[in-house]
């Protein structure tokens, strides 16, 4: 019964003045009564321009979401792991870029698009060269 009074509540339009403050309701609800575990945020050192910039990052969130939000401009376009526009390489830790178009062989020498990857861990990443992933991407077959 919960999840059908969840699901419904979404369906608000949001041309309704009260629809984000009865959303944000709807979420919290919705939360407490199906007792979803609390989301975990890691820690994320990012390396770029020659400086270090620590991050708080929510796992349902993308490092790309987060920098952004805290004023640190990054390079980025269409932020759907398509465009390869926001490139990075992995130090240390696991992220979840399942929603992007990297392939496996790519993600496994520790290559990362900011815009899709979610951490999994705390963890390190170095900005790179938009030119240094694709170069990857090619010698992969990944295209």
């Amino acid at each position: 019964m919960h999840g059908a009074v969840c699901q419904r509540s979404f369906r608000s339009s949001p041309r309704n003045p009260l629809f984000a403050s009865r959303t944000t309701a709807t979420v919290a609800r919705c939360r407490r009564r199906s007792a979803l575990p609390p989301i975990t945020a890691y820690k994320v050192d990012i390396n770029f321009n020659g400086r270090t910039e620590t991050l708080e990052v929510a796992e349902d969130q993308t490092i790309l979401e987060v920098a952004l939000e805290q004023g640190i401009e990054l390079s980025h376009d269409c932020k759907m792991g398509v465009c390869m526009t926001c490139p990075a390489k992995l130090v240390s830790g696991r992220v979840d870029q399942t929603a992007g178009m990297l392939d496996e062989d790519v993600q496994e020498k520790g290559y990362a698009l900011l815009c899709v990857a979610q951490p999994q861990s705390d963890c390190t990443v170095q900005t790179i060269e938009e030119e240094e992933l694709l170069a990857e991407v090619m010698h992969s077959g990944a295209l």
